[in-house]
């Protein structure tokens, strides 16, 4: 009798634990970009935006690739209270990335890519948390963005 309570407990634990899904993924993917592109940043300078380039690209030392990057960021408040304080707001970040195999007569890559995120809004006063949040989403955003552009590129360095 013991001996089919403890395999029943046994059972529904492993059965219970069966889809946990893990928060923190790495991506195992090597950056065969990593310290050989140039990155040329234009528009909106947000720190943030720039900062996760370096942080992703590296510095500079082969001069194998160009990326001229132009960041948009947009923001749409979606509902809005009584007083105009808006509750929740949407971003829409809309980044175009053009690579460029060692000079720019030869494109390799050109194309739009646009990550949004939303936040819920605190009227009242300085929020520490909300801030926080805001920043945390933000940079996971970006680095989406950046890792999705890195996904989509051509192994070939054939110009276009």
């Amino acid at each position: 009798m013991i001996k089919k309570k403890f395999f029943l407990v046994i059972f529904v634990f492993i059965f219970s634990c069966s889809n946990i899904e893990f928060v923190l993924k790495e991506d195992g993917g090597t950056n065969r970009f990593k310290e050989k592109v140039l990155v040329i940043s234009e528009g909106n300078r947000d720190g943030r935006f720039v900062k996760e380039l370096y942080s992703v690209f590296g510095n500079n030392t082969k001069n194998e690739f160009i990326l001229i990057t132009t960041f948009v960021e947009k923001k749409e408040n979606r509902i809005v209270k009584k007083n105009q304080v808006a509750e929740r707001v949407d971003y829409f970040l809309e980044i175009n990335y053009e690579l460029f195999y060692e000079t720019k007569e030869c494109k390799i890559y050109n194309k739009k890519i646009v990550s949004t995120f939303s936040v819920s809004q605190k009227s009242f006063g300085y929020n520490f948390g909300a801030d926080q949040s805001l920043e945390k989403l933000y940079a996971a955003s970006i680095k989406k963005n950046i890792q999705k552009f890195i996904r989509s590129t051509p192994n070939n360095n054939s110009c276009v």
